[in-house]
């Protein structure tokens, strides 16, 4: 497969302020950030087809810049038993709570992506609902199983992108980001004669710390990331590079040291702005070029047949440095 397929059915439902597919508008409050399609679909299709899954946020407290994101992308990961029985549990009832109230919410912006003829993927669909808020976006994710359950670990990739000015024009289109391009900022240091710099930050050992600034597809893990591969390695670490699937589609990670959380960050070159991903459940951190890109994997599993899961999710677009960052994740993930 090439690498710029996108895997996915999408029901596309409409891009109006506060819609979902029900045809439900809600007044929206006056916030800086938005969702949209990216630009130029067209010529997105001609590299990318089909290019559903690809979104355009936006934030006119920081013009200029629009971040992509794209909601599914290659095969899951899976590891460990999948559950047979189908059962009316606790989690599924909680989802639905969720779902209802996160339907409810000014702003929402609604997507729904069909994975069950999919090729590689369990029988399954996908509702994400996204709200702008002052400071970014708040998530929700629900997964829905149909006749056959999730294996313990079902890893899917969430992919967060700062194409800059530097980038092929079709990748513009999804984003285009020059206050956190490390591509822009790369071909300034080579053109100055200067090493590279890293805008990638994760948390390690209660400290930011950046993910190198190479371009090879870098994997961190989370606390649940490392007791996956442990069970999947039988302990020995070495493996899981080379395993398929793994976690580039076309070459061998390179990992680092673990980390703290699914916390992972963009920072601007001056430290006066961050565009921060977090997903519960997050299993690995990823940086990947040449989409100029970060990466989580969140873990869909274990789930039993015909259940919900929902997992909150947080995007922070602010002008904020990235310890102010730190303590605003903190009060709303550490209650």
């Amino acid at each position: 497969m090439k690498s710029h397929q996108v895997c996915c059915l999408a029901l596309l439902l409409p891009v109006l302020s506060g819609c979902t597919g029900a045809g439900r508008c809600e007044k929206r409050t006056a916030v800086p950030t938005s969702v949209e399609f990216p630009r130029d679909r067209k010529s997105i299709a001609d590299v990318c087809e089909p290019v559903a899954c690809f979104l355009s946020l936006l934030n006119k407290a920081h013009p200029g810049n629009r971040i992509g994101y794209r909601l599914q992308e290659y095969e899951p990961i899976a590891y460990g038993d999948i559950p047979e029985n189908p059962q009316k549990d606790t989690e599924t009832v909680t989802a639905g709570a969720l779902e209802r109230q996160y339907a409810g919410r000014a702003g929402v912006f609604v997507y729904t992506v069909d994975l069950t003829s999919k090729k590689g993927w369990a029988p399954q669909s996908w509702t994400y609902y996204i709200v702008p808020v002052d400071d970014g976006f708040e998530l929700l994710w629900v997964i829905a199983t149909k006749d056959k359950g999730l294996n313990e670990y079902y890893l899917a990739q969430q992919c967060f992108r700062f194409s800059g000015m530097t980038n092929r024009p079709w990748r513009r289109a999804i984003a285009e980001s020059p206050a956190f391009s490390e591509y822009d900022l790369w071909a300034k240091q080579d053109a100055g004669g200067q090493p590279r710099s890293s805008l990638s930050l994760v948390r390690r050992g209660n400290k930011w710390a950046s993910i190198p600034s190479v371009e090879k597809h870098i994997v961190c893990r989370t606390p649940m990331g490392l007791q996956m591969d442990l069970k999947r390695s039988s302990g020995d670490l070495t493996k899981i590079a080379e395993m398929k699937p793994g976690f580039s589609p076309r070459e061998a990670s390179r990992f680092e040291a673990d980390v703290d959380s699914g916390l992972v960050t963009r920072s601007s070159a001056d430290d006066k702005w961050v565009c921060a991903l977090y997903w519960e459940r997050t299993t690995h951190i990823s940086d990947h070029h040449p989409a100029d890109c970060l990466h989580t994997f969140v873990n869909l599993g274990p789930m039993p047949p015909e259940s919900k899961r929902a997992i909150r999710g947080r995007i922070y677009w602010m002008k904020a440095s990235r310890d102010e960052l730190f303590e605003r994740w903190q009060k709303d993930w550490l209650k």
